[in-house]
């Protein structure tokens, strides 16, 4: 199955590219790119333009490596890509290229090549993806075929400038041996071209079984050996400078020295970089960067070259240098050649493969190492014999996506980089800090036990206390840790990280910064997640049910309208109560799901009291989720179901609680007004809960607030309750709004209630919640 995200093709890739096998370079391209984009075949080939010949370098098809032979350019979707950089025909490419007899050969349908650029401009060959049907490419194909261009244009200019050379120095030596037949003082002469045929041929193979730094020394090595140099290096310019450069890799009379930083300018490096090549016959010495020291004041000779990547961008330079002041350098020149377009195409190899990393195993909003490296990271140090112990500690920001949503996410990530920062600077040595996406953050800290890990958590938490200053917004953040140990806990970094995340969980739910794990919670957790399966099977097959719960005038008793309670009885579990199943509907994000099962089923029961008769005076209350209400299409779905059952939407009213309208209280404002226009009443609920804004209040198109149960059971024994429930009767009195009061449970209350100015009301006092049959058998008319 091909990787879903562009992080794990890439770490998928990184591994493919970072392991080679005995394949040659192009064999183990072809073979991974078919692999990671899913395709029958691919392709590389090296394009002759002027001889209007393709060769093929490396042929994948259908699981196994095939030969093919060289072929005219004319008639094929090669030439098409040689000219414009790249084709793509999605399907029938057979009937557009008549003539390609290897199109037909491997029964290709789709079809898409990119062109292999040569360092200097041009096309220097193709990639091709072949496919046996339509040709369909996940969407990070075209980052993928670009690195992979690149790789390929850089070993294959290097393969060609080494057989050029190689072909020169053939030439060389039979002049030579002509000439030597008549001239025996010129037999050492040959005998010295031999010894540097010799050399570089075995630089094609020695090296080519290294990669990363051991290839560059061992590159370096074999160059001082081939050429009788004394010293031979590598140097890299600095990414920030490029008047600064750095050794790599530096060999001295066959010794490794340790490498340095040197200024460019004034030094014969300097020329190389400005002018592509640099010989200096004698006296190199008293030119050579002040930051050797002395110790290369015996040089004489110099030569040096830049190397350039594929798009003939500076990398650095490669050279030798010489005890003795040098003569004849022509030979000296073209072997350097060879050495330097083999440590360019590594060097670039390198870099992609950094790249190609940085996208796998970075998060590329703050930096910081992501899921695939922390696995990588924690696999390892679980697996190491000397780790003993170690926590695992998991931080979810709480209340993070409100910034998101009334800041946008440019800020948000902006503040997450922020946090990430202040997390980074709290920590110490050897304690690694990941981010898992999202506003989860994860921190492993080896060697420590649980007193330790909390002192760690809470330094976390404090790290964060101080508000971020971000433009002109001042946003202010807590967190939620949840901490497991190994191997008290855990014994595989799966199970511990499952175990932290279990005690971050209960740390969010008992609104808690730190919470240790303890294997009770799994049994909760389990508990939870197996509700949740048999809820979302519930409401996806409609197997909930609603009650109704009156809801009367206070003066007269009269029904005046009724709220809509969501019940469940599932054939294992049993009844199972809304204060269990509604908050697990929420974290789990059923709830929008569920809320429009309860759109849908309250219109319909509307729908059947009217075919059997009754009426029911005043609305129907929809309790609307925050998470609901959040959704655009809210409206339009409500309008909609009470169109196909043939209710008023003045039917309805929609009750929503006061935290829910905070979460986002512009968009709440706007969408009630929307809500409003199209004639569907609107209730607060759980009024005096929550900490909403006047100032919003006032803006928010309600009908009715409702005052909360734990205002109303107390009121008459508390008398801070009762100035609440006050209160709020004036204040919605003021704006013009009803109020209407639950948990009602006897005539006193009614009394009170009636004194402050309620006149609504609704509790066990008048009914319980009641099946619909029941509930119109007692209150409909």
């Amino acid at each position: 199955m091909l990787p879903t995200s562009v992080p794990e093709i890439f770490r998928q890739w990184a591994d493919k590219l970072s392991n080679f096998s005995e394949e040659g370079f192009f064999q183990h391209l072809v073979r991974s790119l078919a692999d990671i984009l899913g395709v029958n075949h691919a392709v590389v080939e090296h394009v002759d333009s002027r001889q209007g010949i393709a060769t093929t370098l490396a042929v994948w098809s259908q699981g196994e490596f095939i030969e093919t032979a060289p072929y005219l350019l004319q008639g094929t979707p090669c030439q098409q890509v040689a000219g414009h950089s790249r084709l793509y025909v999605s399907s029938h490419v057979r009937q557009q290229f008549p003539d390609d007899q290897r199109l037909a050969a491997l029964k290709a349908e789709g079809y898409l090549g990119v062109a292999i650029a040569a360092p200097g401009g041009g096309c220097l060959g193709v990639i091709a993806l072949m496919h046996s049907s339509a040709l369909g490419l996940p969407p990070y194909t075209d980052e993928v075929l670009s690195i992979a261009a690149a790789l390929a244009g850089a070993e294959l200019a290097r393969q060609l400038a080494e057989g050029q050379t190689r072909e020169r120095l053939l030439h060389n030596q039979r002049a030579l041996q002509r000439i030597g037949r008549h001239n025996t003082a010129l037999i050492n002469t040959i005998n010295e071209q031999q010894r540097f045929q010799h050399a570089v041929v075995s630089v094609a193979t020695a090296v080519s079984a290294e990669n990363g730094e051991a290839f560059l020394h061992q590159l370096t090595a074999h160059m001082a050996e081939a050429l009788t140099a004394e010293v031979g290096f590598i140097a890299l310019l600095d990414e920030q400078d490029s008047d600064i450069a750095h050794t790599i890799t530096l060999y001295v009379n066959g010794q490794v020295l340790s490498n340095f930083a040197y200024y460019l300018p004034g030094v014969p490096c300097h020329k190389v970089m400005m002018e592509q090549e640099c010989i200096v016959h004698e006296g190199a010495a008293i030119v050579l960067p002040a930051e050797s020291n002395g110790a290369l004041s015996w040089v004489n000779g110099y030569v040096g070259r830049r190397l350039d990547n594929s798009h003939g961008q500076p990398m650095g330079l490669i050279g030798v240098m010489f005890k003795k002041p040098l003569a004849d350098v022509d030979v000296v020149r073209n072997v350097l050649q060879i050495f330097a377009a083999r440590a360019a195409s590594e060097l670039e190899r390198q870099q992609d493969e950094v790249r190609i990393r940085q996208l796998a195993f970075c998060d590329p909003g703050t930096q910081l190492p992501n899921r695939a490296a922390f696995m990588r990271h924690l696999e390892r140090v679980v697996a190491d014999t000397q780790t003993t112990k170690l926590a695992l500690l998991l931080l979810d920001l709480n209340h993070f996506k409100e910034i998101n949503d009334t800041a946008g996410h440019d800020l948000g990530d902006l503040v997450l980089k922020a946090v990430a920062k202040r997390f980074a600077a709290s920590l110490t040595k050897g304690q690694y800090l990941a981010r898992l996406g999202g506003d989860e953050f994860v921190v492993v800290c080896p060697g420590v036990e649980a007193n330790s890990a909390i002192a760690i958590a809470q330094q976390l938490c404090d790290s964060i206390a101080l508000p971020f200053i971000v433009g002109q917004h001042s946003f202010e953040l807590s967190v939620g840790i949840g901490l497991a140990l190994y191997p008290q806990h855990a014994a595989t970094p799966l199970e511990l990280l499952k175990h932290a995340d279990i005690a971050m969980y209960q740390a969010k739910r008992q609104k808690l910064p730190v919470c240790v794990f303890e294997h009770w919670m799994e049994r909760v957790v389990a508990e939870q997640l197996h509700i949740a399966k048999r809820l979302a099977s519930a409401i996806s097959e409609k197997q909930l049910s609603l009650h109704f719960q009156p809801q009367v005038d206070l003066h007269s008793g009269l029904l005046i309208g009724a709220e809509a309670l969501c019940r469940w009885h599932d054939e294992e579990l049993g009844d199972v109560p809304p204060g269990k199943f509604i908050p697990i509907a929420e974290e789990r994000g059923m709830i929008v799901a569920l809320g429009n099962w309860v759109i849908e089923e309250a219109c319909r029961q509307l729908a059947a009291w009217r075919e059997q008769g009754h009426s029911m005076p005043g609305q129907l209350a929809i309790n609307i989720a925050a998470q609901q209400f959040e959704e655009d299409d809210l409206a339009a779905n409500v309008l909609n179901r009470c169109a196909y059952f043939g209710v008023e939407a003045s039917q309805l009213s929609l009750e929503i609680t006061e935290s829910g309208i905070m979460e986002n209280p512009e968009k709440a404002i706007a969408m009630t007004e929307v809500l409003k226009s199209n004639g569907l009443g609107l209730s607060i609920d759980d009024f005096g809960t929550g900490y909403s804004s006047l100032a919003y209040l006032k803006r928010f198109a309600a009908d009715k607030i409702k005052i909360d149960i734990s205002f109303v059971r107390d009121m008459l024994t508390s008398d801070n309750d009762r100035v609440i429930v006050a209160t709020i009767i004036v204040m919605a009195n003021t704006l013009g709004l009803e109020t209407i009061a639950e948990g009602i449970e006897n005539q006193k209350q009614i009394n009170a209630l009636l004194a402050m100015g309620c006149a609504q009301g609704q509790g066990y006092y008048f009914d319980r919640p009641l099946a619909a049959e029941q509930f119109a058998q007692r209150w409909l008319i």
